[in-house]
């Protein structure tokens, strides 16, 4: 029953296609072949799975290892257009991980001590060295890639011959390649770090002969005068913390957007050392510390009887002679400093503001006078600031570049909403539309065709009373509507062939026939 009823849908499609002329043919191929391609891009999209990435930066031998294992072990996948990051369904993607994992399918190009488990008997002394140099190289670079802000890092040593002669023996080096995350700036005392690190790690090598430079090309040195890029940071930040500062006091004053403020500073980045030697008096008097103290004293006495002169006794004298000389010896208090000065010393300031106000004299002294306080400047130092009231002529403009800048965003949100959303489900109205339209014409077309003389009216409700032969009712009766309520198991069989061959006499009174039952 069910093959026939099959048999006769399809012999009911073919008539109803060949009644149809070429226009209508094409329209109903058009509406067949965009509901088909419709139907497929949104059934796609809907079990297109959530992606999330599984591993990203890979090298070019990694990623296909990844990616052999994957479809080996029929994993979806999807692959970036660098060739670098693999994407995977985010509700297997911490199993692929594992999997990955276990299965050894990422390697390091660094490798560290675990070369000396591949090492053989009877290797040469240069393969020997060469494997020393790489565990170097690897366990280093394994050491700084743990350091905050750096992605990747290279580490290259240069360890020359050893010499019998010391003028001759040179000592060994090392260059370090670093990628440091987007955006991140290695600060003066991760470079020292670096170099420490390097130098205390290698024999005879020192701090000095380790070089370091970043992805850029740009050179770092633990020294702020010799690291270009802390001293572009360092003279930003001052003149940006500045600005910032008379900014957030003169807008009190003259409201939000109304002043524009400009710094500019001369730092010196050189360092100094200094000797600061000085004599201090003792107790704050002009008497130093007494260090020595000598005393002299020189005495004649006058003698008991003076001696005969010529024979003549000479009368007697009382003579006495006394000196004394006293040296005292005093040192003054010494006091000596060494004064180091580090880099970075502001040598000037100099300072512009702009306000959106025609300013008198007495209203310009009062904000250099505020600008003075904030910025912390010093005129005797050589520190200049300038006040201007104008009219900002581009503030309008400003704001109207950023209306339409929003509008544009608006839009542009909007028409993504309905490309995503909305427009799917009117493509899909307008052709299931489309469809019934052509459906129903079709159908109407065949329902105004006339039927042949003694047929023009089919009464759907006739019963067949048991044992009458449906061949002879069929000429005014409906034989479907007598088939199923008459047909007992028995004659089954005998009916449906019987049913197949009438078709097959007069199609298109069936075809009528069965229109005429799908209406009521």
């Amino acid at each position: 029953m069910e093959g026939n009823y099959f048999n006769l849908l399809a012999s009911d499609v073919k008539r109803l296609w060949n009644g149809l002329d070429s226009t209508q043919k094409f329209a109903m191929l058009v509406i067949v072949v965009l509901t088909l391609v419709a139907a497929s891009f949104f059934l796609s999209k809907a079990l297109e799975p959530d992606w999330a990435v599984l591993y990203s930066d890979l090298s070019e031998t990694n990623a296909i290892s990844v990616i052999e294992g994957l479809k080996k072990n029929g994993h979806p996948y999807k692959l970036s257009e660098d060739k670098r990051t693999i994407f995977v369904p985010s509700n297997v993607r911490d199993e692929l991980r594992v999997f990955v994992v276990e299965n050894d399918m990422i390697q390091r190009e660094d490798s560290g001590f675990e070369l000396l488990d591949d090492m053989q008997l009877g290797s040469t002394d240069f393969k020997n060295k060469l494997t020393k140099q790489r565990i170097y190289q690897g366990e280093l670079t394994r050491a700084i890639e743990k350091m905050k802000g750096i992605r990747y890092a290279k580490v290259h040593l240069a360890e020359p011959e050893r010499s019998i002669f010391q003028d001759k023996d040179e000592a060994p080096s090392a260059s370090v390649m670093l990628v440091l995350e987007p955006g991140y700036r290695l600060k003066t005392t991760q470079v020292k770090a670096i170099k420490n690190l390097v130098a205390f790690s290698v024999p005879r090598l020192t701090p000095e002969r380790v070089f370091i430079t970043d992805q850029n090309g740009a050179s770092l040195s633990d020294e702020v005068a010799k690291n270009s890029t802390d001293m572009e940071s360092f003279k930003s930040n001052l003149e940006n913390q500045t600005a910032a500062k008379i900014a957030k006091v003169l807008e009190k004053i003259v409201g939000a957007g109304n002043v524009s403020v400009q710094v500019n500073a001369d730092i010196d980045f050189n360092s100094a050392k200094s000797t600061i030697e000085s004599y201090i008096p003792v107790a704050n008097t002009n008497q130093g510390v007494m260090t020595s103290s000598q005393t002299e004293i020189e005495t004649y006495e006058n003698p008991n009887q003076i001696p005969v002169q010529n024979g003549v006794t000479a009368n007697p004298k009382n003579l006495n002679y006394s000196k004394e000389k006293s040296s005292i010896n005093y040192s003054v208090s010494k006091e000596i400093k060494q004064v180091v000065y580090a880099p970075g010393t502001i040598k000037r300031l100099t300072i512009a503001v702009a306000v959106n106000k025609i300013l008198t004299d007495a209203e310009k002294k009062e904000l250099e006078n505020l600008v003075l306080s904030a910025s912390g400047c010093d005129y005797e130092r050589g520190d200049v600031i300038t006040v201007s009231g104008l009219q900002f002529e581009g503030l309008a403009a400003e704001e109207e570049r950023q209306s339409v800048i929003r509008a544009k965003y608006q839009r542009e949100e909007v028409v993504g909403t309905i490309i995503d959303n909305v427009l799917p489900l009117v493509i899909l109205f307008v052709l299931g539309l489309v469809a019934l339209i052509m459906l129903k014409s079709i159908l109407d077309k065949f329902t105004k065709i006339k039927m042949p003389a003694g047929h023009s009216s089919i009464n759907t409700s006739v019963s067949v009373a048991p044992g009458e032969d449906v061949i002879d009712q069929m000429s005014d009766r409906d034989p479907i509507i007598e088939f199923r309520q008459n047909y007992t198991q028995s004659q089954k069989e005998a009916r449906i062939s019987e049913l197949n061959d009438i078709v097959m006499q007069s199609p298109e009174e069936a075809a009528k026939l069965i229109t005429s039952y799908l209406k009521d």
